[in-house]
């Protein structure tokens, strides 16, 4: 019989829940982030590249 006491192991799908509330909260900071500080321009003013014709 051993002496030692195992402590409880962490329940996985806790763990589980844990690291996608982080990761989902850092991925929508991250997008915030970008739409508020980012120098975006509207879809209705972007043009395409002229096309490049070599002759």
């Amino acid at each position: 019989m051993s002496l030692k006491r195992r402590g409880r192991q962490p329940d996985l799908f806790k763990v589980l829940m844990v690291a996608l509330a982080v990761g989902m909260t850092l991925t929508l900071g991250y997008q915030v982030n970008l739409y508020h500080l980012g120098q975006v321009q509207p879809v209705a003013e972007r043009a395409p590249a002229p096309p490049v014709i070599d002759g």
